[in-house]
């Protein structure tokens, strides 16, 4: 049978099967997420050559890059401008968010990355993608996955390290066969990465069924996001929007209406389709990629809920973020109607404080959780969990319960269009880029000349929305900062600018759209892992690195903010090293 037509009712037995196997995670059965060990066992020469064997390889590489979530989180938003760590956090967490990372803080310490590798390294050795059924090479799809999920894990430890060991074939012992690997910088992996993914573009997506209540198609990375991200980070532009709009195109992915907070007229009396974080929810179509967890409270799970939902808290939003949050301008419009209503302040993707000063929360929201006032991220608690009837938190009694995490999301719809907005603002487009923000890239957009620059449209690929598939687009901003965003014709726009006559212009015009799009990745994409990575990436375009982070993290330290913009120069204080 088919892999792709195998329909897995029982997650308990199909990831007890993972770790039973022996092959791509340490020995022991009780602990089916166990990766402490840095030695891995193979039976010599054991050959991967059938689809079953695909199956249960590809999932035990998911079973181990679970334990990446909470690090993929806190590691890009502790280290951004929106998150900081509380006076009720442990040390570890609080040397992250003070760029003072000491040799003993087990944050430092990669070993579950390289054993990702290494497992994924084994699989590419041993797997037999010569296999053939009815002319289809059936092990094709797993083993591209997996040398994009070791493309992944590769390119989240160069962010962190600044350089990696490259490896490509598995070791028994990674904690002595480390140091006598070559050292890669992020460029030079980059550039590594994208050849060795650029064969599988293409290869169809994999999935496995229903697992545990979940549908197994979106625990994959797509190739072309991830290339996507490589190219950005070279500066290879149009690389970068040719990878993304492939992705949109194959997957008709569209930033749709329905996951916005908006209020229902000027008098912020009352709000309609309150439900913006409800597109974290995995069932959506907004979630393209995501970490999934066990409903067995016996496994391993994330605990950033229980970090963040807390009247304990040990993370928080910084309160620069949601002062910056607080100001923005929301344009008022009545739904269905080309007319703008009235202005106000606030981005509700944060929360909404009605104007009796009661407070909706969304991303995070001021509240009182056991006599404790304070302002909480909500996000977490707000993604896919599970309850435990009769289960109880003793570190966490604000819940009143016991919740399970059971999702991550790794990329979201409003990422791909995001970070295509900001390859195609390097290309000289900035109109287009900002049309993903204000309007939603469609046809009635990019026709229009008032929206567009018809001087942006050279034929090529990735700017073509004409097609019926996008004609539902919406701008991001709409998201938060209201429906008569789009009709706004005198705050939210881009200064004038003619690049017949004044190439500088064209220049400032890329740097105000950029400083939005930098915005709007900052209200879309809060607490979801991406804010350190965004600002290294932007700082690379300006060729401001590090100074354009310097300035964007220092602003969370308050009165502290000149001190630590200057020590964040020193390039050392951003890699774990």
């Amino acid at each position: 049978m088919s892999v792709m037509k195998m329909n897995i009712k029982n997650m308990k037995t199909v990831w007890g099967a993972w770790i039973c196997l022996g092959l791509f995670v340490p020995t022991a059965c009780s602990d089916m997420f166990e990766t402490d060990s840095t030695s891995v066992v193979f039976e010599s020469g054991n050959r991967l050559d059938s689809p079953n064997d695909s199956l249960y390889s590809i999932m035990g590489i998911l079973a181990q890059i679970q334990r990446l979530g909470d690090r993929y989180v806190l590691m890009g938003e502790l280290r951004g401008d929106l998150m900081e760590a509380t006076a009720n956090a442990d040390v570890d967490l609080q040397e992250i968010s003070r760029f003072e990372v000491s040799a003993s803080n087990p944050y430092k310490m990669m070993n579950d990355y390289y054993q990702v590798i290494n497992n994924c390294n084994y699989a590419i050795a041993h797997m037999d993608t010569t296999l053939v059924d009815y002319e289809d090479k059936v092990m094709i799809p797993e083993f591209a996955q997996i040398k994009v999920i070791r493309a992944w894990t590769y390119w989240q430890l160069a962010l962190l390290c600044g350089e990696v060991s490259w490896i490509e074939t598995p070791v028994l012992d990674l904690e002595a066969s480390l140091k006598d690997y070559p050292q890669k910088n992020q460029e030079q992996l980059a550039e590594l990465l994208i050849e060795d993914l650029k064969p599988y573009i293409g290869v169809r997506d994999l999935n496995y069924g229903s697992v545990d209540g979940l549908n197994l198609d979106k625990v994959f990375i797509p190739v072309d996001m991830l290339l996507g991200d490589l190219y950005l980070f070279l500066n290879q532009y149009a690389d970068a929007a040719t990878a993304y709009y492939r992705l949109i195109k194959e997957r008709e992915l569209t930033v749709t209406a329905m996951y916005r907070n908006a209020w229902l007229d000027i008098s912020r009396k009352g709000f309609s389709y309150f439900m913006h974080t409800s597109g974290l929810s995995y069932a959506t179509n907004e979630v393209v990629s995501s970490l999934v967890y066990s409903s067995n409270p016996k496994d391993y799970h994330p605990l950033l809920l229980r970090w963040s939902y807390n009247d304990k808290a040990f993370i928080a939003p910084a309160q620069s973020f949601v002062e910056d949050m607080a100001e923005a301008l929301y344009v008022v419009g009545v739904e269905g109607k080309p007319t703008v209503s009235g202005y106000c302040d606030g981005d509700l993707r944060g929360q909404a404080v009605l104007s009796g000063g009661s407070v909706i929360a969304s991303a995070y929201g001021s509240m009182t959780l056991n006599n404790v006032a304070a302002t909480y991220i909500c996000k977490f608690s707000n993604m896919d969990k599970t309850i435990v009837t009769g289960g109880s938190d003793p570190e966490n009694e604000a819940l009143g319960g016991l919740y399970l995490q059971r999702t991550l999301p790794l990329y979201r719809v409003s990422h791909v269009y995001l970070r295509l907005a900001e390859a195609l603002n390097r290309l000289g487009k900035p109109t287009m880029a900002f049309a993903v923000l204000k309007y939603g890239l469609n046809a009635t957009t990019i026709e229009n000349p008032n929206r567009v620059k018809q001087s942006e449209r050279k034929g090529e690929i990735y700017t073509d929305f004409t097609e019926d598939i996008f004609a539902d687009n919406v701008g991001t901003a709409t998201r938060g900062r209201g429906n008569g965003i789009p009709y706004d014709n005198e705050f939210y726009i881009i200064p004038d600018f003619n690049t017949e006559t004044s190439a500088g212009t064209l220049e400032d015009s890329i740097l105000f759209v950029e400083d939005r799009i930098v915005d709007e990745m900052a209200a879309e994409t809060c607490f979801e892992g991406n804010r350190f990575f965004d600002l290294l990436r932007v700082a690379r375009h300006r060729n401001q690195y590090p100074a354009y982070m310097a300035k964007k993290v220092s602003e969370r330290f308050g009165e502290n903010a000149e001190r630590m913009e200057q020590a964040l120069m020193e390039e050392e204080r951003w890699y774990l090293k």
